[in-house]
């Protein structure tokens, strides 16, 4: 049962319930035996991170015969296959990554009037009569941002413009991908890791060719990133602010010299001449940035999870430091938007705002809950576990969180044996094999 429950699989509730169906409220139960089931994987995948992808392949496989040698032999192999499969759906990932790109995109916003809308964008106008946003969702990997996003989706705005908005996110690029879904299909997990590697270019470039292209179009744009590039970052805030004057188009990207120097141009603007001219009948882009953070370990959890039940996985170091990079620079971020907020997913009942500016405002903060920023901030992106986060050792970097309220707490081991107590009344009224 608590296997299932670790995957998620099909039905799991139900099991466990009629588990305890000869129970005294079986409902109250169930509660306390999967709050006590989030606490035991809390506190095993707080440990060993760099044998991250050794644990998921032990859950995934736990039910089939060991293969030493077949491991040994995917491992030896993995490079060859890889250039097989790319080799044999090069043209079919060309095309199948265009029609994606043009699926996300959907039909362009045509009309014959000028788009000159209100000063603020305070209701879902007609697209038309008012302002075109960009909402920048940003966190470290394994933030929260979906759980945030859902909330933001309810607001009075989004409820309304939300159908016709452009959503970029390069994870939604690297599923489709059909080199991604043909290694994964395979059901080697040791390749887990490697796979989302080999896509992860593609899938970048796909995403941000569909943002300029929304951009260059009005559209509004909801990009899903975890924003811990700051350079990148940058350019694409200054990017929209001159689009509706000038179009632009994916620029050279990231690069280093044959000397050891980078240079990176994310976007260019085009030459009149090579364009349709300035887009002379647009409102200037409205940027809003939605930022969420965690303490780090919640994340590396919850990653380790999302590669159990889905099959996407991220390195521990990767995962780190986009945490680390994206509180680093959220202070300055909020100086380039004209609104922002700030929400923390640490607590178990939702999301909770703890920073927000609006207009030409100073970011207005909650004076305890901002310290997770500064302490994510400043985290170890090479730590092997929860201990090693913060140069104190302690888990919170000293404040209190879901570690001592959950792991720590001093109510489980009460729980824990009522809990034994109605399992081994449970067992007893199934037969022994």
């Amino acid at each position: 049962m608590a296997y299932e429950y670790l995957k998620k699989s099909e039905g799991y509730e139900q099991n466990l319930l009629a588990f305890f169906h000869n129970n005294m409220d079986p409902d109250a139960l169930l509660v306390k035996l999967i709050e006590e089931l989030d606490r035991c994987i809390l506190g095993y995948f707080s440990f060993h991170w760099k044998c991250a992808t050794h644990v998921i392949t032990q859950v995934l496989t736990a039910e089939q015969p060991k293969r030493k040698l077949r491991s040994l032999v995917f491992e030896a192999t993995r490079k060859m296959r890889f250039e097989r499969v790319t080799r044999e759906l090069k043209v079919t990932r060309l095309f199948s990554t265009l029609m994606e790109e043009l699926k996300v995109i959907g039909i362009s916003y045509h009309d014959n009037r000028p788009r000159y809308p209100p000063a603020e964008v305070m209701v879902p106008a007609a697209q038309g009569d008012r302002s075109p946003v960009l909402l920048l969702m940003g966190g470290g990997m394994g933030a929260g941002k979906s759980t945030v996003i859902k909330e933001i989706m309810k607001e009075m705005f989004w409820s309304g413009a939300a159908a016709n908005a452009v959503v970029v996110e390069a994870d939604a690029f690297k599923e489709a991908d059909v080199i991604y879904q043909a290694i994964n299909s395979r059901g080697h997990h040791n390749d887990m890791l490697q796979t989302a590697e080999l896509v992860h270019q593609s899938s970048t470039d796909a995403a941000a060719s569909v943002l300029v292209t929304a951009l260059n179009e009005g559209r509004d744009v909801i990009m899903d990133g975890t924003l811990s590039w700051e350079p990148f970052v940058l350019q694409t805030v200054a990017m929209a602010r001159e689009v509706h004057q000038q179009r632009y188009r994916m620029g050279a990207g990231y690069k280093v010299a044959a000397d050891g120097t980078t240079t990176e141009q994310y976007w260019e603007a085009v030459e009149e001449e090579e364009g349709v001219g300035p887009n002379c009948r647009m409102k200037p882009y409205r940027i809003e940035l939605v930022g969420v953070i965690c303490d780090a370990y919640l994340a590396v959890i919850r990653g380790i999870r999302r590669a159990i039940i889905c099959g996407r996985a991220v390195r521990v170091t990767s995962q780190l430091r986009s945490h680390k990079r994206f509180a680093s620079a959220f202070r300055r971020y909020c100086d380039l938007v004209d609104n922002a907020r700030l929400y923390s997913t640490n607590a178990v009942g939702g999301p909770k705002l703890i920073a927000w500016k609006d207009g030409g405002s100073r970011l207005l903060v909650d004076v305890e809950d901002i310290q997770l920023l500064d302490r994510v901030s400043g985290i170890n992106e090479e730590a092997n576990c929860v201990h090693e986060l913060y140069q104190n050792g302690h888990p919170t970097g000293g404040a209190g969180s879901v570690w001592e309220d959950l792991v720590t707490s001093p109510e489980r081991a009460s729980i824990q044996r009522e809990l034994k107590a109605a399992i081994l009344k449970s067992e007893a009224c199934f037969p022994s094999p």
